[in-house]
């Protein structure tokens, strides 16, 4: 028997994949971007906000093909997403990782026509120390240590690991000899090096004067990997001196990044982060 169904005839989105943009090269070693973009069908004029997105790592060596599929959500509700790969904590000590991505901000412009980027509409987003290694670059350039920084409409740090003094309290795991953010300075520990921490941490470049684009916050109440207390300071410090900030704290989580931060509800919440902060001006 024949059975007759009316669905309704709209196009969706794709987010399409072009691998290995070099976007600089250090002479020992090349970085690229894995870009993400959304596809229409046969749309020639739209422009799209770009993500540049900066994995999690504890600031080593990148595995910058694991959250494709995830990026590509991200992509289909129309971003461009350009994941960053940036000099790890073994090849450059901390702050080289605020001029790659000061780096990759620079080539984006030469290929913006090829994937339809709005540069007026460009967000930083983070996981773990890829969102230390985002809000630092955001702070750094708040306070003129950038150059050729573009405007930033908005900052997306998802368990990000933005105070190193705070991340040195917890238990080190058996198989680290040394603790990743000791590895980030060049250091043995920490313990001892804390003003060298605090350099390299967010609350210490934050000040009501400087000029911050809005900034969302999202963090896992029970993260095993990256305390919740980075999130709750960072939140308080940006709140007290009165700039944009959104927190959310998933109540009884225990996620540390990975599919809990694709799902839906979160995808949600970034995407009327993001079109909000569009509608502003960005910094």
């Amino acid at each position: 028997m024949m059975k007759k169904i009316q669905i309704e005839n709209k196009e969706k989105m794709l987010g399409l994949y072009s691998p290995d943009w070099e976007y600089f090269d250090y002479g020992n070693c090349k970085r690229h971007l894995q870009i993400l973009f959304p596809y229409q069908g046969d749309v020639k004029d739209e422009k799209y906000p770009l993500i540049l997105f900066i994995p999690g790592s504890a600031w080593h060596k990148q595995e910058m093909y694991n959250d494709i599929p995830q990026l590509a959500k991200l992509a289909s509700r129309g971003f461009v997403v350009a994941a960053m790969e940036y000099r790890e904590s073994d090849i450059a000590a901390f702050p080289a990782q605020i001029e790659d991505v000061c780096n990759a901000l620079k080539f984006i412009p030469g290929i913006a026509d090829n994937f339809h980027i709005d540069m007026d509409e460009i967000f930083l987003m983070g996981n773990s120390s890829g969102g230390h290694v985002a809000m630092m670059s955001v702070l750094f350039n708040a306070h003129g240590l950038c150059k050729e920084f573009p405007n930033i409409a908005g900052v997306v740090l998802e368990s990000a690991s933005t105070d190193l003094l705070i991340c040195a309290k917890a238990d080190l795991p058996a198989w680290l000899k040394i603790r990743p953010s000791a590895a980030l300075l060049r250091v043995e520990q920490i313990e001892g090096n804390e003003e060298l921490a605090r350099k390299a941490s967010c609350g210490m470049y934050i000040r009501e004067e400087i000029k911050i684009p809005p900034v969302l916050l999202i963090h896992s109440e029970c993260d095993p990997v990256v305390s919740v207390e980075n999130s709750r300071v960072l939140y308080n410090q940006l709140f007290s001196t009165h700039h944009e900030v959104d927190y959310y704290e998933l109540e009884g989580n225990k996620a540390h990044g990975g599919a809990t931060y694709y799902d839906d509800g979160i995808l949600d919440i970034i995407q009327a982060f993001c079109n909000s902060s569009c509608r502003g001006t960005g910094v």
